[in-house]
C-alpha cells in the first residue's frame, strides 16, 4: 500500500491544523536542503523534486478541512474494505462528500417545512383567473387638452471606478525564491505570492484580464473548475509575469511545466 498523506507528513491522523502545518514546513525544509545539496553535487534530483511535489499535494488535502474530511473517510473505507453494493458505498461515503453547512440547511428544510425533500413533486392544480375586460382606449374627449411634458433633466455623469491597489514591488527577490522553495509549483505558492504582493483576487484579475473565478481555481487547485490546459498554461504565464515571480524565462517555463504536470495528473 502506498504511503498516505499523514505518513508522508509525519503526523498522526488526529493532528490539528497547526501541527500539520508545522510538520509540512519541517519536511519541506529538509527536502529543500537535500535538493540544494544534490544540485551542488550535480546529482539526479528527480526523486527529491517528486517528494516536494508530493508534500505540497499532501498539504493541499490535509490542510483543507473539506478535502481532509473526504480523504479521512475514504482512507477508513480502504482500511476496512469498500462495500460491493453501490448503494451501501454511497450511504457510507456520502456524509464526507456533502458540505456540513449544506447538510444542516437540508435538515432544517426537512424539519421546518412539510415538503418532503428529495421526493417527486406531484401535479398541482392551479386556478386560472378569468380574463380581464378589454381596456378602453383613451380619446381626446376623456383626456382633455394636451399637456406638454417638462423637459427631461440631463443624467449625472457616470462615476469612473477608483483604481485598484498598486502591487507591492518591495518584496526582496530572496523572499520570492523562499516562497517557491517552501511551497513548490502549487496553487498555495500562487496565493502566497499574490498576498505577499498585497493584491487581492479582484485586483489581480483586473491586471491580468483573467477571470477571478479562474484565478481562484488555480490557487485552490480546483482543477475541475478550470478550462482546457492551453488556457490554464497561458493564464499561469500571465500571472507569473504580473507578480514578477520568475524574472528568468527558463525559471518561468520550469515553474509552468511543474504546475501543469499537477494539472494533468489531476485531470487525467
Amino acid at each position: 500500500m502506498s504511503t498516505g498523506f499523514y505518513e508522508l507528513l509525519g503526523v498522526a491522523p488526529e493532528a490539528d491544523a497547526a501541527a500539520v502545518r508545522a510538520a509540512y514546513q519541517e519536511q519541506v525544509a529538509q527536502t529543500v536542503r537535500r535538493l540544494r545539496a544534490a544540485e551542488a553535487r550535480q546529482q539526479d534530483t528527480a526523486t527529491l523534486e517528486a517528494r516536494r511535489a508530493a508534500l505540497a499535494e499532501a498539504m493541499a488535502v490535509v490542510g483543507d478541512p473539506v478535502r481532509r474530511r473526504r480523504y479521512d473517510r475514504f482512507r477508513e473505507l480502504a482500511r476496512v474494505g469498500f462495500p460491493t453494493d453501490l448503494d451501501e458505498l454511497w450511504r457510507q461515503a456520502s456524509p464526507s462528500l456533502v458540505d456540513p453547512a449544506a447538510a444542516a440547511a437540508l435538515e432544517a428544510v426537512r424539519t421546518l417545512t412539510s415538503l418532503r425533500v428529495g421526493d417527486a413533486v406531484g401535479q398541482v392544480e392551479v386556478a386560472v383567473p378569468e380574463p380581464e375586460a378589454e381596456p378602453t382606449v383613451p380619446t381626446s374627449e376623456t383626456l382633455g387638452p394636451a399637456v406638454s411634458a417638462p423637459p427631461a433633466e440631463p443624467l449625472p455623469p457616470t462615476p469612473r471606478p477608483a483604481p485598484g491597489p498598486a502591487m507591492d514591488r518591495s518584496l526582496p527577490r530572496a523572499d520570492v525564491q523562499r516562497l517557491y522553495d517552501l511551497l513548490g509549483p502549487t496553487g498555495a505558492w500562487l496565493r502566497a505570492a499574490r498576498e505577499a504582493r498585497k493584491l487581492d483576487l479582484d485586483a489581480l484579475s483586473e491586471s491580468t484580464k483573467v477571470a477571478r473565478r479562474f484565478l481562484e481555481a488555480m490557487e485552490t487547485e480546483n482543477w475541475g473548475a478550470l478550462p482546457a490546459a492551453t488556457f490554464v498554461r497561458g493564464y499561469l504565464r500571465v500571472v507569473l509575469r504580473t507578480l514578477e515571480l520568475t524574472p528568468d524565462a527558463d525559471e518561468a517555463e520550469e515553474a509552468v511545466q511543474a504546475y501543469m504536470a499537477r494539472f494533468h495528473r489531476a485531470r487525467g
